[in-house]
């Protein structure tokens, strides 16, 4: 593999002589203050002179290398590569999941969303705890006019919300925020649009006693109404025991045990990345690399493509919208109170089955809000036109000589390929409905 040439052997020698005499001058000197025997000596001029010796030698080989800056650079890159790529390969690629880019860029680990999720130790799940927050979460005598439960706006074979720009609750009154999906809930840090719950044991009764949406008055009304139903006496005192069982506490434990099986883990996405490479599109893989490109990952992280996701967190919130002169911002009222406002980062998991999007559910379709998230929080272009995908500008510094400085900047613009690119992308992280 290594290409040396002739005039190269003489000074490896000779840098591996003068590095073991030069360790063993000290390492002999040491061992005469430290009273060592000749053989102590000899044994600390190895240990000292390995690794120096070590990175002389690997300094010699770089040198040789890059020496006439042609074709042994090109071998060191190569043997660079090589390197790489079979670390990559002796990796697991059930966890790994690398997905190598093109060339000029370095390889990412991108993660699959894990099988199981994390269970806090207060709230242990067990096969009846499951059970009877399934019969909780679907209970329409939980709200007051019992007419709607939590499976009115979160419907499981509609991508785990209710497809609708707000909510209905009690009454007809509709509520102010589109109502995120519950469906890979259990691996979000933070729940509500404001991020408000950092549990769904903490978020489990809101809705309950929320005036818009089911509408009990207090907690006590909502234990009142779990005492009185026959089918739940029995089933706390089996899950929880004690003398008094049914508590608000209790009633979210179970309905949040309930949802960490509410679970969506093994779509296109996730099993590209485990290593099954027909499981996405080439259009799909182009949107993954461009995804990360552009910008889209660093909020939106995988494996829950949400910078909230209990894995690779980068930050619960962000502001939203960013770039003010998007006019998509007032196309779809995209402001609260005439200002931008600080959100949870949005998971992306099963995104093309909850339109509409956004906190206020204004945009109707993936391929719009791609549009919107690109302009009004990327500053990106929607354009087919290359001339508007770079600019050229003169850059000006005060109190410096006069003269002129120019600036490219590129990847201004995403058209319409990119933006299909992306959604189909989007795509690969839900499941169809059948498999709900």
């Amino acid at each position: 593999m290594f290409n040396f040439s002739i005039s190269t052997l003489p000074v490896l020698f000779l840098g591996v002589l003068l590095g073991a005499l030069v360790m063993f001058a000290v390492a002999n000197e040491l061992g005469k203050r430290s009273r060592l025997s000749l053989g102590g000596r000899l044994l600390m001029a190895g240990a000292i002179g390995f690794g120096v010796i070590s990175i002389g030698i690997k300094s010699i080989i770089l040198l040789t290398f890059t020496h006439d800056g042609g074709s042994n650079l090109e071998l060191a890159n190569r043997f660079a590569n090589e390197l790489v790529d079979r670390e990559l390969a002796n990796q697991p690629r059930k966890t790994a999941g690398f997905f190598r880019r093109r060339s000029d860029f370095d390889s990412r680990v991108w993660i699959a969303l894990p099988e199981h999720a994390p269970t806090p130790k207060d709230n242990v799940a067990s096969p009846k705890k499951i059970a009877l927050g399934k019969s909780l979460f679907n209970d329409t005598d939980l709200s007051l006019d019992r007419t709607l439960s939590c499976a009115s706006c979160h419907r499981l074979a509609d991508g785990g919300d209710d497809n609708e720009p707000v909510s209905t609750g009690v009454g007809g009154k509709k509520g102010n925020r589109n109502a995120p999906t519950v469906l890979n809930a259990a691996f979000l840090d933070k729940l509500f649009w404001d991020g408000r719950a950092s549990s769904l044991e903490e978020q489990a009764t809101g809705p309950l006693l929320n005036p818009v949406e089911m509408a009990l008055p207090d907690a006590a009304a909502l234990v009142e109404r779990v005492k009185k139903s026959r089918k739940y006496r029995n089933r706390f005192t089996e899950v929880f025991g004690g003398s008094d069982p049914v508590s608000v506490q209790n009633i979210s434990k179970a309905i949040a045990a309930y949802e960490r099986t509410l679970l969506v883990t093994d779509t296109p996405y996730d099993r590209f990345v485990r290593g099954d490479q027909d499981a996405m599109s080439a259009s799909a893989q182009r949107g993954m690399i461009l995804f990360d490109e552009i910008g889209c990952r660093n909020c939106h992280a995988d494996p829950m493509f949400s910078a909230a996701g209990k894995e690779r967190n980068r930050g619960n919130y962000r502001m939203f919208p960013v770039h003010k002169g998007s006019p998509y911002i007032q196309r779809y009222e995209l402001l609260v109170d005439g200002k931008p406002k600080v959100w949870r980062v949005p998971s992306l998991r099963n995104v093309a089955l909850t339109a509409p999007y956004f906190h206020n559910g204004s945009v109707g379709t993936l391929e719009e809000a791609v549009r919107v998230m690109a302009s009004a929080q990327l500053g990106k272009i929607i354009s087919n036109n290359p001339e508007d995908d770079y600019s050229i500008t003169e850059i000006s510094r005060d109190g410096e000589r006069p003269g002129l400085e120019m600036q490219m900047i590129k990847n201004r613009a995403l058209n319409d390929g990119e933006i299909r690119d992306l959604v189909a992308f989007l795509k690969t992280l839900s499941k169809g409905k059948e498999s709900l």
